[in-house]
């Protein structure tokens, strides 16, 4: 479910672009960017466990 989180938004953020709503859209992109945000520091900072 949180992998399709960023393309809901963006889902979102169109239909409201497709009903002339522009103020609802930019947050709605702008709620995608600090998700996608959220996960850069999150995986940036998280250590993968490699075995070889």
């Amino acid at each position: 479910m949180v992998l399709v989180l960023p393309f809901l938004t963006v889902l979102i953020a169109a239909w409201y672009i497709w009903k002339r709503r522009q103020r609802a859209a930019t947050l709605w992109w702008l709620l995608t960017m600090v998700i996608y945000i959220i996960w850069l520091i999150y995986h940036s900072n998280t250590t993968l466990d490699l075995s070889f």
